[in-house]
């Protein structure tokens, strides 16, 4: 029996490896249910999640202890520079 969820993520921030990530489409994953979006992120972009500046959940801006539902969509945004 498998105990994933289906989300959604499509992600403004390259992640290590392949220069060939498709930059802001959506890619399907499968999580555990209940997983934290900050520890899928981690996961995901390693040393670099630190360049993750926005995280919405299902059109809402959420933060790293959001748990993951099944067909959630996340998005995931650069830091922004400005002054």
């Amino acid at each position: 029996m498998d105990d994933s969820i289906s989300i959604i993520l499509r992600s403004y921030v390259l992640p290590p490896g392949p220069d060939n990530f498709p930059l802001g489409q959506p890619l399907p994953f499968r999580v555990s249910p209940g997983t934290a979006v900050g520890s899928f992120l981690d996961g995901i972009f390693g040393e670099r999640a630190n360049q993750v500046g926005m995280i919405v959940v299902n059109g809402k801006v959420a933060d790293g202890r959001t748990p993951l539902k099944e067909g959630d969509r996340v998005d995931v945004f650069e830091i922004l520079g400005g002054g």
